[in-house]
């Protein structure tokens, strides 16, 4: 099965500005912008991974360069899920290995478990794909003053809260 990694041209839909506007885009981002041209988040992988993340709505996965993938993996925060094959937006064909990344924070309050990302060869930065932006969504880029929009932020939880809760359910 071949499911693209990045693509070249990323069709969205049109939303009108009253359709943003009723959105509850109720967490924001900064921004900030590379000489390159792209735009950069901070986040944070595992266990205190912190990387700047390239905002990408081109790549259909979050990717992890090799030196983060190194650490969470040291800290047993990357899974093996699946191998798939792929193409760049170059059009080059490759088979990449598809990791769960226990925990990526954006911000303060925002936090998703179970990101689905790749490594691939040679990446030199991570990169915030859609495979956590769709989790977020609707999400809005705002570049005046650079800013990420998101909606449906889940806020997060402390593991030991939720531990006693469950052993308090269980009858524990």
């Amino acid at each position: 099965m071949f499911r693209p990694i990045y693509t070249f041209l990323l069709v969205l839909p049109l939303l009108s500005q009253h359709a943003v506007a009723d959105a509850a885009l109720d967490h924001t981002l900064p921004m900030h912008q590379q000489v390159s041209g792209g735009y950069y988040v901070q986040g944070v992988f595992g266990s205190g991974v912190a990387s700047d993340l390239l905002v990408d709505t081109g790549s259909s996965y979050v990717v992890l360069s090799q030196p983060t993938f190194a650490r969470l993996k040291r800290d047993r925060a990357a899974v093996f899920q699946r191998t798939i094959s792929g193409a760049t937006a170059a059009g080059r064909v490759m088979v990449v290995k598809v990791y769960s990344i226990s925990e990526l924070a954006l911000g303060d309050g925002c936090v998703l478990r179970g990101v689905e990302a790749v490594v691939l060869p040679g990446a030199d930065r991570d990169i915030l794909g859609l495979s956590a932006l769709r989790r977020l969504q609707p999400f809005a880029l705002q570049f005046e003053p650079p800013e990420l929009r998101l909606s449906a932020c889940p806020s997060p939880k402390p593991i030991a809260v939720a531990d006693k809760a469950s052993a308090h359910a269980a009858g524990g």
